[in-house]
């Protein structure tokens, strides 16, 4: 299927060693005034096809990875049903798991979930996601289009120190809930603007053998994405993910993707922390789609090239 026909280290001990330093800062009587970033977390993204694309596709309809890109993307499954599944080992070090799936609904409505799971016994991690988007109306200037909007919810589970230890171990767990909304509008049949807001009312509470309970903020952000067609196989889409804390960077993601046949695509994103910081990575992916009967299978791959350490995501893709 093209382009437009279908419209985002160091070993785990340290990971889970640098969680358990913030875990034990925190007890101090000013747990409030804590910096507002999670201390786990890593949520790479669903799907190697949009990672392979640096997470730039808040404007492009995803199928059922849209569920963790933009919810206002999942309107754009077209099969009544879609399955994905993606698996990588973050550094070459860290299992990272997602599972996700689209319906489409009566009434123009599309309900999807998501599960992503990542970590071992050190540090585990778990996200789970269910949201809906809705074609809320037809594009004034583009009657075969459709303005759509969408909202999910996302819910975190953490748990660390769970491995055979020492005398003293710290253990503990976390949880949070947290909510994103979007909406994505077509300019022109081959331009494309989106906004999501990530992270609304998000806030972790964790549990800390060593110095109790306490809760932190999970940083909102706004994302600006812009998607342009030039031809029907090319996409090309630029993103702004603003954040709405001064200590916390904005990040700037630039993907494309070049669909050859109708059968296979090339894709290609950058990513930076603006102003430039400590983040900036490449990506290169591939993907292929296979039809078998009324049934599509996709395989895509991505390779990140990542300021830490290089990562690789698998994923399978099948549309009913």
């Amino acid at each position: 299927m093209s382009c437009s026909s279908r419209i985002r280290h160091c070993p785990t001990s340290l990971i889970a060693a640098a969680s358990l330093v913030v875990c034990l800062c925190a007890t101090d009587a000013r747990a409030q005034e804590l910096s507002d970033i999670p201390a786990a977390f890593v949520e790479t993204g669903i799907g190697a096809r949009p990672i392979g694309m640096a997470g730039a596709v808040t404007a492009r309809p995803m199928g059922a990875e849209s569920i963790f890109w933009n919810p206002a993307g999942l309107s754009g499954v077209e099969a009544h049903t879609e399955l994905a599944a993606t698996y990588g080992d973050q550094m070459g070090l860290i299992p990272y798991s997602a599972l996700c799936g689209a319906v489409r609904m009566n009434g123009g409505y599309t309900l999807g979930v998501g599960l992503i799971h990542s970590g071992d016994e050190v540090l585990t991690e778990t996200t789970a996601l269910v949201g809906v988007s809705h074609a809320i109306l037809t594009t004034p200037w583009l009657p075969s289009t459709h303005i759509s909007a969408g909202a999910s919810a996302r819910t975190r589970w953490a748990s660390f120190g769970n491995n055979a230890g020492t005398e003293g171990q710290v253990t503990g767990n976390a949880f949070g809930i947290s909510f994103d909304v979007g909406i994505l509008v077509p300019v022109t049949g081959s331009t494309a603007v989106a906004v999501r807001a990530r992270d609304l009312v998000g806030s972790l509470k964790w549990n800390s053998s060593a110095g109790g309970a306490y809760e932190e903020n999970v940083p909102v952000a706004v994302v600006f994405g812009f998607m342009v067609s030039p031809r029907e196989a090319v996409s090309l889409e630029l993103d702004l993910d603003k954040s709405l804390r001064q200590d916390n960077p904005d990040r700037l993601m630039v993907g494309a993707e070049v669909g050859i046949l109708d059968v296979a695509s090339l894709r290609g994103g950058y990513v930076r922390d603006l102003p430039p910081g400590e983040l900036e990575e490449y990506t290169l992916g591939a993907g292929a789609d296979i039809p078998v009967g009324g049934t599509t299978f996709s395989v895509d791959f991505a390779y990140v090239f990542g300021y830490l350490e290089n990562t690789m995501r698998f994923s399978l893709r099948i549309a009913l």
